[in-house]
């Protein structure tokens, strides 16, 4: 990814001096696909630390962020803490305040700075049941700790959420010189993203027909523990990264992004799979209505990344930074369909 928004070193200098930090260098680090983030090299001698500017959200959602990223590493998450301004007040209670703690701002975004956590994230060819198994864990300690959160946004990936975002792909432009005062429909489609488009649609109304009559049971998630967002060392799971897509949700949920997300080569990986289960489950049992919504929940799964990788990567001008191909997660779907919910619980062995 591009950096979106540019750090001088003077800035990094002005925004260090919050935090009591003297900073003698900033590298532009070109990883993830949303934000814009930075090495800061600090003059003292003691290493660097990591900058994030918020390029999408806004100041009060970024102090959420936050204030919940050290409530799950006081927990013992295994996640960077958000460095807390010496300007900031410690007595401070409130929770938009105590949040506020930690976030400055440049260039009219929110910025927030982390300790530096060395390590790697893992190719798929590195995964092994025991890295599914350490991260089948982790995950489990992120709803285990988040389940006491209070203030975790509503998902921005809802069902309704997702069906906005199909209806923004079929609008078709208006013809060539019509005036319309409604918003500004999405170009045209190449036809082989059309058709999927409209199987996607059909696929969510299926889902909506089959879908439970109660939400479940809730928790915080992470919603989106794909493999670069997990880096190791020494075998060992050093931190878990970008909480932006956090929210409360169902962690039958979270586990299936993440299995999907880390056991699926040319298909679902059964020794991968049992190994995340296994590990997810010996921190956090599943309960029976957690266990019956696993098949449901891997579908909305993967229905939400094919649709999002269409709106978020496939349509952005070639060369623009990070491709994530939906075909990818339309795969998964077409292996789930022919599983099943029985031949899925199997797989997991819950």
């Amino acid at each position: 990814m591009a950096i979106l928004t540019p750090l001088s070193l003077a800035d990094a200098r002005r925004i260090g001096a919050l935090y009591g930090l003297e900073i003698a260098d900033v590298r532009g680090l070109l990883a993830g696909s949303v934000n814009s983030n930075f090495a800061l090299t600090l003059a003292d001698g003691r290493g660097q630390v990591f900058l994030r500017i918020y390029e999408e959200q806004q100041l009060g959602a970024a102090s959420r962020e936050a204030r919940m990223l050290e409530h799950l590493a006081a927990g013992g998450v295994a996640t960077p803490q958000p460095l807390r301004r010496r300007d900031a007040a410690p007595s401070d209670t409130d929770a938009a305040s105590e949040g506020a703690a930690f976030v400055a701002e440049h260039a009219g975004k929110p910025v927030a700075l982390f300790p530096w956590v060395a390590g790697a994230s893992l190719c798929q060819a590195r995964v092994t049941p025991d890295a599914t198994r350490r991260v089948g864990a982790a995950l489990a300690r992120v709803h285990l700790v988040g389940a006491s959160f209070e203030g975790a946004n509503a998902s921005r990936f809802d069902l309704d959420s997702l069906d906005q975002r199909l209806r923004g792909l079929r609008s078709p432009a208006p013809a060539a010189g019509a005036r319309s005062t409604a918003p500004a429909a999405a170009p045209a489609l190449p036809p082989d993203v059309a058709a999927v488009v409209d199987e996607l649609t059909g696929r969510l109304e299926r889902i909506r027909a089959a879908a439970p009559r109660t939400p479940g049971p809730q928790t915080l998630i992470h919603g989106d523990l794909f493999r670069d967002n997990v880096l190791w060392e020494a075998g060992e799971i050093s931190a878990l990264l970008d909480f932006e897509s956090a929210s409360r949700g169902s962690a039958a949920f979270d586990l299936a992004v993440t299995m999907l997300a880390w056991c699926f080569g040319d298909d679902l990986d059964p020794d991968l799979v049992s190994a995340l289960a296994a590990g997810y489950t010996a921190v956090r049992p599943l309960s029976t209505e957690e266990r019956d919504r696993l098949f449901h929940e891997s579908v909305i799964a993967a229905l939400r990344f094919s649709i999002t990788r269409i709106t978020d990567f496939e349509l952005r001008p070639k060369g623009s930074g990070v491709y994530k191909d939906f075909r990818r997660f339309l795969a998964r779907q077409r292996t789930l369909e022919r599983l099943g919910p029985e031949g899925l619980l199997a797989l997991l062995g819950v």
